[in-house]
């Protein structure tokens, strides 16, 4: 073993929105040839893994292992925040990103607005909620839509959206003891209900970063589609729990209308096949045969 092989190697990796005790049973499953040191430190929904090893292979292995485990919830390592892993997804994932309303404006702007590259992602309000023209507009699309909240707070997500172009826009109700998050994009929102404690601008970014990424959101994370009624239960502050599912796949949905589209042809030849025969399929070749034998010219005829 070389020198420098020898020399003690460490890595941090920070995690958003994973439970505690699934960070400590992934910590455990570590092999047992790992010789090395783990400490596991929370702080809300956030997590810092810090590894450290006496060589730099078995650190590169147990990182590896651990960034697989925590795939979703890996938002970067070392120094990295979450509000620059967001801002690094969307710009990565060409998302454009819109807030709907002042609320969901305030729990973003302050954390991005020093960040490089921030402005090629997210409007901070000009086009969107702050521009008084849209707004106007935006007044008059919302006259039919529910007063009550938060059914028209997703209206407005959905009709902002729409109205910008942006593939991304969020928004926020302020409930009495909690922030209900919404981040929509065409078909439709994810909802999380967080109680202020628990920082609902960090959990904003979380919701960005894994949209943009395409990520499974973090358990207790509901998909909303447009149009439907929010559940109460999206209306009570989420724990972390198993993942939720993902919104269904847009080309699942296609494959799905050529599938039905190609029976009802199926269906309606075995139809004309029945009128045509009288109910016995049986006799359609002969039919078929005969039928093209009578368009073409016999022997002897003079072609015209």
């Amino acid at each position: 073993m070389t020198k420098e092989e020898k020399c003690p190697a460490g890595c941090v990796l920070r995690l958003f929105g994973v439970p505690e005790q699934t960070v400590q049973k992934a910590v455990e499953t570590l092999p047992d040839t790992w010789q090395g040191t783990v400490h596991c430190r929370t702080r809300g929904a956030e997590t810092l893994v810090a590894l450290q090893s006496s060589t730099p292979q078995q650190l590169h292995r147990a990182v590896q292992q651990l960034r697989t485990s925590f795939a979703p919830a890996l938002y970067g390592e070392g120094e990295q925040t979450l509000a620059a892993a967001a801002v690094q997804a969307l710009e990565q994932h060409r998302k454009l990103l819109v807030c709907s309303d002042a609320a969901a404006g305030a729990l973003l702007e302050t954390r991005l607005e020093n960040l490089p590259g921030a402005e090629k992602v997210f409007d901070f309000g000009a086009m969107s909620y702050a521009n008084a023209a849209l707004n106007a507009r935006l007044s008059r699309k919302l006259r039919k839509a529910p007063q009550a909240e938060p059914a028209r707070t997703l209206a407005r997500v959905q009709a902002m959206q729409r109205m910008t172009g942006a593939a991304l826009a969020v928004g926020c109700v302020e409930l009495p003891q909690s922030h209900l998050l919404l981040v929509g994009g065409k078909k439709g929102c994810w909802l999380r209900c967080v109680p202020p404690e628990e920082n609902p601008g960090l959990w904003l970014l979380d919701l960005l970063r894994r949209t943009a990424c395409g990520l499974p959101q973090a358990g207790g994370t509901c998909w909303q589609p447009y149009g439907r009624t929010v559940p109460d239960t999206a209306l009570t502050p989420a724990v972390l729990a198993a993942a939720p599912p993902t919104p269904p796949n847009p080309k699942h949905h296609r494959l799905g209308k050529a599938l039905v589209v190609l029976l009802l042809l199926v269906l309606a030849a075995l139809a004309a096949g029945w009128y045509y025969t009288g109910g016995d399929l049986a006799a359609l070749p002969q039919k078929l045969q005969s039928l093209g034998a009578e368009s073409l010219p016999h022997a002897g005829a003079r072609l015209v």
